[in-house]
């Protein structure tokens, strides 16, 4: 296969019949997907039932799971900003010194409510993709991750100012994020072997998803953590963001490429 500059092949993005056609089916598709229940949990709602499901549990994990849902309740209130241990152990009831059994600091605790989302997004997230379209493969994931955010948007918004303390964290998000753009290159290879992603050496491949990747990301915080008026104004629904989310996706990376000459 002839290899083709990775702007080029860009440029010819835009001009893509493809993308006429997927917004023309958009409505059809998308409810033929969303048939299957979106399970995107509330965060808080979690832990606040471990909390109580560890009534029998060792005394040791009962308190801390206690902290946790009380780190992450102070966190949606309030933020990340106006986090004291005080208010932390208030809302949990127990003694400030108990604080420190668990947890070094205020930063440390709310990096646990963190993890806990990562780990919750991970463990609820869409499987058995092999199965679907290429399209509902897509919108499905979408749906998920508009819904897991829209859910738990107050949250997210109270541990956005956490990243600028804990380096850490934005290391592990890079790291996640990389190894996604892994799993859906393996994917392109085995539905699309003619895909312009597959036109490009790898590193260029790799980069185009994380910039996809990374649009995603942005479009989501934009819509549900920090919206900003003129996005608020526009009023869409989880489904329009998915839609829209998802046809941009499609087109970035199955987008029918014309031949060079």
């Amino acid at each position: 296969m002839t290899s083709m500059s990775f702007m080029t092949i860009l440029s010819f993005i835009s001009e893509s019949t493809g993308f006429c056609a997927i917004l023309e089916t958009t409505a059809g598709l998308s409810d033929k997907v969303d048939m299957e229940p979106v399970d995107a949990p509330n965060l808080i709602e979690i832990l606040d039932a471990r909390a109580v499901q560890a009534r029998h549990r060792p005394k040791r994990q009962r308190t801390r799971l206690s902290l946790l849902a009380a780190t992450a309740h102070e966190l949606e209130e309030k933020g990340y900003e106006a986090l004291t241990i005080d208010g932390i152990v208030r809302r949990a009831g127990l003694a400030r010194g108990t604080f420190y059994l668990y947890f070094q600091n205020r930063a440390e605790a709310a990096t646990a409510v963190r993890r806990s989302f990562t780990a919750t997004l991970r463990k609820f997230r869409p499987r058995g993709a092999a199965r679907l379209s290429r399209w509902e493969a897509i919108y499905r994931m979408n749906r998920f991750y508009v819904a897991f955010y829209a859910r738990n948007a107050r949250l997210l918004a109270g541990t956005g100012a956490l990243f600028h303390e804990r380096p850490d964290l934005m290391r592990s998000r890079d790291a996640i994020n990389h190894r996604w753009a892994l799993i859906l290159l393996r994917d392109i290879r085995r539905r699309e072997p003619d895909s312009w992603l597959q036109q490009v050496d790898e590193t260029q491949t790799l980069l185009a998803l994380r910039f996809v990747i990374l649009m995603t990301d942005e479009a989501l915080r934009l819509v549900y953590i920090d919206p900003p008026p003129r996005i608020s104004a526009l009023s869409c629904s989880e489904v329009q963001v998915t839609e829209t989310l998802t046809v941009l996706w499609y087109n970035c990376l199955y987008a029918d490429i014309p031949r060079q000459a």
